[in-house]
């Protein structure tokens, strides 16, 4: 409810301290609103519907169990009900527990600030904040015992409805020709600049050398990388949750709930909070209020004709200074804020649980009680101790944790893209599930371990030359000389990789660079031989899947080809002794007896 308006007057606060002599006053507000809106546009919601449609589309149409090793069925099979699947779903719940806690915690100093508001005898201290933790837990607990249906559902139609009545009061009381008009003209500059944002990366102020030091180097860290590890952290939950309320929906469907009318009413509510706070900062410009002035200023504790340097204040304070304006009515703005907020976090913290029950219960959709209370005040605990161990810096430590719940997560979400891309051209008959592929598992000598893998897994490690090399052999065994061509293509970056690892540590500067770049010739000629037994077998994929794989896991793709073809070989050996030859087709699998909704419904 409040990170949206900090955002921008921070933004706003950014640019007025380094961007004075490049922009107008004007063209500073509306930088703050395009990159608001691309932190919470399509960048954002765009994880919770990857995760979301996968998820609904596996469980519902396939029959598979609603939790998160579901969505790496396209991919990995049935190993999804093995130690990878458990290893997601244990990563998916550390992922949402921390997600879930981050905005506990936050939420529970934006609170503090809020009472400490309307009774200034309330202290803003950790004590309170940790207080406020557990209330909210304690309603969150009570909420998850009574269901979906029941608890979950009803408080989320009344934060809904509390939420409206706010914005609705804010867009009539302030300059609403105003407001609407800056509705329409963000999403216009939106739509026109959310490539470019997209892939900024602030590559220049990294390097923290701008000869006018007109640049903050810190300000991607602290906003852009803070958001995308909280979206990330709570895909899982979110994605969950939204598959498990979207069965019967077709794609178009689904993705117009999730992603479009989200993102839109997202964006009429940063325009009204935000378009009101960027109006008060500009007003109380003009009005010669700065962060010194005794009302109005940074300390003050009342406004200057209903006016603050938001600039100026603190994070905790915008929200509730920008509620102040409107005279009269700004105390029960501010009160209905925080029974908004409460009942927002209860929601979060609720639904969270129910979603880590179902996680730790493989997929239960009705999960015991006695479990739903351990996890929502395990959500709690954590929480806490997040808030006192930060102390003074509990936000700092927050943005940490969000941060680092959504780094590993990242990865798994990359692996999802493909699954769901997949899995859609199985059901439409574009790939068949049945088809050829590699006889073995990439990780088959830890899925099935054995001492003879373990050495095989061994010498890929060390020697990977040799094994791709004697891989490639048996699939070509009349070209000896390619053969020795692509080992010593292979093994010499290779050694020279390590070598130049070992020479850094002497004092030769800079050698273990040149290690990595003639490193990539082994990942070149070992991706082309990969890439030549998938395409001569008939193994769904592409050149770029086989250099990853290559890249990040060489062993255990040098360990695949080499079963691989001599399964392969064995087989055709087989063959031949009884009297079959021919080789393996993929047949041809068509849809019949589907309309195109069917096929795509949830």
């Amino acid at each position: 409810m409040y990170l949206s308006f900090i955002y921008i007057s921070s933004l706003l606060s950014t640019n007025f301290n380094f961007s004075n002599d490049r922009y107008s006053d004007n063209q500073r507000a509306q930088d703050a609103m395009n990159l608001t809106f691309f932190h919470w546009g399509i960048h954002g919601w765009i994880v919770y519907v990857v995760v979301g449609l996968l998820l609904g589309f596996l469980t519902y149409r396939k029959d598979l169990p609603m939790t998160m090793r579901s969505c790496f069925y396209p991919l990995i099979g049935e190993r999804i009900y093995g130690w990878m699947g458990d290893f997601i779903d244990i990563l998916s719940v550390v992922c949402t527990m921390f997600g879930v806690c981050t905005s506990l915690g936050l939420g529970a100093i934006q609170l503090n600030a809020g009472f400490q508001r309307l009774n200034r005898n309330i202290a803003f201290s950790t004590t309170n904040q940790i207080i406020t933790i557990w209330g909210v837990t304690a309603c969150a607990t009570l909420s998850v015992v009574s269901g979906l249906k029941l608890g979950i559902r009803r408080l989320s139609e009344l934060c809904f409805g509390i939420g409206m009545i706010l914005m609705l009061i804010v867009l009539f009381f302030d300059e609403t020709w105003y407001l609407l008009n800056l509705y329409v003209q963000c999403i216009g500059y939106y739509l026109q600049y959310v490539v470019q944002i997209g892939f900024h990366t602030d590559a220049f102020a990294q390097l923290h050398s701008a000869p006018d030091k007109l640049e903050a180097s810190e300000w991607m860290n602290n906003w852009t990388i803070f958001y995308w590890g909280w979206w990330i952290a709570w895909c899982p939950f979110v994605g969950m949750f939204i598959a498990k309320i979207s069965r019967g929906r077709t794609i178009k469907e689904f993705i117009n709930a999730t992603l479009t009318a989200p993102i839109f009413y997202t964006f009429l509510w940063i325009t009204i909070f935000g378009g009101a706070g960027l109006r008060m900062e500009r007003n109380a410009a003009l009005a010669n209020i700065t962060c010194s002035s005794l009302l109005g200023g940074k300390n003050a504790t009342q406004s200057f004709l209903g006016l603050y340097r938001l600039s100026c204040r603190s994070k905790n304070d915008m929200w509730f200074d920008v509620m102040d304006q409107y005279g009269d009515l700004g105390q029960f703005l501010s009160v209905t804020s925080l029974v908004g907020i409460i009942l927002y976090f209860v929601t979060s913290s609720d639904s969270g649980s129910l979603v880590i029950d179902c996680l730790s219960a493989n997929g239960d959709p009705d999960p015991p009680v006695l479990q739903r209370v351990f996890w929502a005040l395990t959500e709690g605990a954590t929480a806490t101790a997040l808030l006192y161990a930060g102390g003074t810096d509990a936000l700092q430590a927050l943005q940490a944790v969000s941060i680092a719940a959504g780094l590993p997560y990242t990865i798994l979400l990359c692996f999802m893209c493909v699954a769901l891309w997949r899995a859609v051209q199985m059901e439409a008959g574009d790939l068949d599930s049945n088809g050829p592929q590699f006889s073995i598992s990439l990780f088959n000598p830890i899925s099935q371990p054995s001492c003879k893998a373990f050495f095989k897994l061994f010498l890929a490690t060390v020697a990977p030359w040799y094994v791709i090399g004697i891989a490639a052999k048996r699939r070509k065994p009349n070209s000896p000389r390619g053969m020795a061509c692509s080992m010593i293509l292979m093994g010499v970056p290779f050694y020279a990789w390590i070598a130049m690892m070992v020479a850094e540590l002497l004092p030769v500067k800079g050698i273990s660079y040149v290690g990595w770049a003639v490193l990539f010739l082994f990942f070149a000629v070992a991706t082309a031989i990969r890439t030549g037994i998938r395409e001569k077998d008939g193994i769904h994929g592409n050149m770029v899947e086989d250099f990853f794989v290559v890249m990040l896991l060489y062993p255990f793709a040098a360990y695949q080809m080499d079963q691989h073809v001599l399964n392969h070989q064995t087989r055709e050996r087989c063959d031949t002794e009884h009297g079959h030859v021919g080789s393996y087709e993929n047949p041809v699998y068509k849809v019949t007896g589907h309309k195109k909704t069917e096929i795509t419904k949830l």
